[in-house]
């Protein structure tokens, strides 16, 4: 897959103007309330006209203002799902979920498959009324996916969950990344729902690109921004054993050298995440303590946010920790200098 845009289009407080180029796999659009996340959308979807650019998909152009080239919604062969599901309300979920097929000549995707894939199959023959807001939401991924698109945007999927039920949309959303061959574009302003999904961040700052690639490496530019929106270090488990009773040895995508004990055996491509408020710096390995995730690495980089200081400690992993500066004074701290970054076991989450 290859999504390739270059867009201007004027917004009330600001212009929004973004360029770039998207690959296959899940890539979280981040961003505050009103950056331009929706409107970026909705200009890639075909409700919002450019006043200059290009977009391109898979070699297809959609969008070319010097040559009046506007393809319109239904020849995109984009899927999306806005924050308010727009399922109709007097239609049963199957026939929502069918919907959109009328458009199309044929769905590599079938009708059974969608709903195992979603859990809906106790949902079918109920009206949206009659269900509940994440249920609905995966109604409505169901419907777009059924639609054969090439490309896949998720509009603030987790709006329609409360914080109790957003573990339970997770799951979903990454069996839809490791088993469906669908990119995905997902939107939203909490940063840790998006590091559960994907390490690709494109960041939007009032219309304006911030930067694209992985948490720690846009820090430089926009630690502040970051830190603010409750960014958390994420590791992908790729196999696990246990290497003693209750306690269990993890390999990471992220490092080949470091692996990590958690107290329960996950399963492969499971994410982990690690608030940097539950990592603390020692400047030795500790001896005689329980923690036993201790992890060497450098200071690169220190930001005082809001009377909070936050590390950045590159190693076999990179971390993101943060201390008191009292606590940083007292042991010396400054860029450049070795340290562990130690963690209980209990403090990773799925």
């Amino acid at each position: 897959m290859s999504l390739i845009f270059d867009i201007e289009l004027p917004r009330r407080d600001f212009l929004l103007k973004l360029d770039g180029e998207f690959d296959k796999g899940t890539t979280g659009i981040f961003g505050p309330s009103g950056a331009g996340k929706t409107s970026f959308f909705k200009t890639l979807f075909g409700l919002e006209t450019p006043s200059r650019g290009k977009i391109i998909l898979n070699g297809r152009t959609l969008v070319d203002g010097e040559k009046k080239i506007n393809l319109p919604m239904h020849k995109r062969r984009m899927g999306v799902v806005f924050q308010d599901k727009r399922l109709f309300p007097h239609m049963t979920i199957r026939d929502n979920l069918l919907f959109g097929q009328k458009y199309i000549k044929k769905s590599p995707l079938k009708l059974t498959e969608a709903v195992d894939l979603l859990d809906l199959g106790l949902l079918l023959d109920s009206y949206p009324h009659e269900i509940s807001g994440g249920e609905q939401q995966r109604a409505a991924i169901g419907r777009a996916l059924l639609m054969s698109p090439e490309l896949l945007l998720l509009d603030e999927p987790f709006n329609a969950v409360d914080n109790s039920r957003r573990i339970t949309m997770l799951p979903y959303l990454n069996r839809l990344r490791d088993k469906l061959d669908i990119p995905m574009l997902v939107i939203s302003h909490d940063l840790p729902d998006i590091q559960r999904l994907t390490s690709q961040i494109y960041l939007i700052n009032q219309g304006q690109c911030g930067g694209f690639g992985k948490v720690n490496d846009l820090m430089d530019q926009n630690g502040d921004l970051l830190l603010s929106a409750g960014q958390v270090n994420t590791f992908t488990v790729t196999g696990a054993a246990e290497c003693s009773p209750g306690l269990f040895c993890c390999t990471l995508k992220e490092s080949t050298g470091t692996k990590i004990n958690l107290p329960f055996s996950p399963e492969t491509g499971t994410v982990l995440t690690l608030p940097p408020y539950e990592i603390s710096l020692s400047l030795n390995r500790a001896e005689g303590i329980s923690i036993q995730n201790q992890i060497p690495g450098i200071i690169d980089k220190m930001w005082n946010w809001e009377g909070r200081l936050f590390c950045r400690v590159k190693g076999d992993l990179t971390l993101t920790a943060e201390i008191t500066p009292q606590s940083a004074e007292a042991l010396g701290l400054e860029v450049g200098s070795s340290v562990y970054s130690l963690f209980k076991a209990q403090s990773l989450n799925k």
